[in-house]
């Protein structure tokens, strides 16, 4: 089983590409007025990147806002 680590690294190369071809639009159906829905991004990695289920919610906001900050920039 992959570290913890390594499959953040693994998560936010698997979303680089939808980010690139998406662009802002990526991000909006997981947000909300409070930030982030971990249950709708969720959903959505369990259909495209299961793998992604070994994170819990704190790790994939932190994955997604990384993914984020790295466009924005």
């Amino acid at each position: 089983m992959p570290s913890q680590q390594r499959l953040r690294a693994r998560l936010l190369e698997f979303l680089k590409f939808r980010v690139l071809a998406a662009q802002e639009e990526f991000f909006t159906p997981w947000q909300t007025n409070g930030g982030i829905d971990s249950t709708r991004f969720r959903l959505w990695l369990c259909e495209v990147w299961p793998e992604a289920m070994a994170l819990d919610d704190d790790q994939l906001k932190q994955v997604l806002d990384q993914a984020r900050w790295l466009y924005v920039n």
